[in-house]
């Protein structure tokens, strides 16, 4: 058996091959391969640098960088096609990686009421059928087949494999 270290690089073995991770790193490659899109980039990256270095030493963030880092966000996302994609692919990595952390807590720590779990409405439901295991197994497989269970839908922009979406 695996160890759980072996079992934790295996599994960033796999998320490295998601669509998602895929995309957020085409989305970056494309910024730094643009010049202009990579001087805005890094102006943001390090503007988030300093916010969180803050975070880390004062456990709080002042409002002001907290909203000036938004609106520098808003702002070159609108200017730049290329930096809009990367923070949508960011997006898109973030929810996976809330539920794949999702699964994990709860397998360490056991099944939360839909209540107590701190995601978007739209995933909450997602996350408590996928905590049973049986419905799990089912959907696993429904989903395979490039089919949604009944009543089941995905969040606006997810797909299945194979590109289908919600309907």
């Amino acid at each position: 058996m695996l160890s759980y270290i072996e079992k934790a690089r295996a599994l960033g073995d796999s998320l490295a091959q998601t669509p998602e991770v895929k995309a957020l790193v085409a989305a970056e490659k494309a910024i730094m391969a643009d010049p202009v899109a990579r001087e805005m980039f890094v102006a943001y990256r390090e503007k988030e640098k300093s916010v969180i270095t803050a975070q880390m030493l004062t456990k709080v963030v002042p409002e002001r960088d907290a909203i000036a880092l938004l609106e520098m966000k808003a702002r070159l996302s609108t200017k730049n096609q290329l930096i809009r994609k990367y923070f949508q692919a960011v997006q898109r990595y973030e929810r996976v990686m809330a539920m794949v952390n999702l699964m994990i807590t709860t397998a360490v720590s056991g099944n939360p009421s839909p209540e107590e779990l701190e995601l978007p409405e739209d995933l909450r439901d997602i996350a408590s059928q996928l905590m049973d295991p049986q419905k799990a197994q089912e959907l696993n497989d429904q989903i395979a087949q490039g089919k949604l269970p009944q009543g089941f839908k995905l969040p606006p922009g997810m797909k299945l494999p194979g590109g289908k979406q919600s309907p």
